[in-house]
């Protein structure tokens, strides 16, 4: 026998509700006004904050990381490409547009020693870690 749980139907109506917004939204923006979320890792290492995006499909020309603010950026842009006279798609789901993130960074980060590489679609920053010396503090 199974048991009614208010909060259960509640759950599976917002995630229906939630699709349906994400369908609605995917087809009233034009493709090429579209930006997309790129997954993003964020590692605190011991000597170093390193962050891993996935961005496949992208060329490294096409991609810019710099520091702003304190913060690390990331854009990509893939632009759409020319179709064809005379295909016909049966489906076309890939995705044209922009990828933008922001991802704030601990103040102790040596920017003038910042390395980033693109490989197989993924973009690893590594941002080393300051040495500071510690400081003692007199108390009065």
């Amino acid at each position: 026998m199974r048991v009614f749980d208010p909060f259960e139907e509640l759950r599976r109506m917002q995630e229906r509700i939630s699709r349906l917004v994400d369908e609605f939204d995917r087809f009233s923006v034009p493709i090429a006004e579209r930006s997309f979320a790129a997954p993003v890792d964020v590692i605190d290492e011991s000597d170093r904050v390193r962050v891993v995006v996935d961005l496949p499909g992208f060329e490294k020309d096409d991609i810019s990381v710099y520091i702003e603010d304190g913060d690390l950026v990331v854009k990509a842009k893939r632009g759409e490409e020319k179709e064809e006279k005379g295909r016909n798609y049966l489906r076309r789901e890939r995705s044209y547009g922009e990828v933008y993130r922001r991802i704030s960074l601990p103040s102790d980060v040596d920017e003038e020693r910042i390395k980033a590489r693109y490989r197989n679609g993924v973009l690893e920053v590594e941002l080393p870690k300051e040495q500071r010396a510690k400081r003692e503090i007199k108390i009065d």
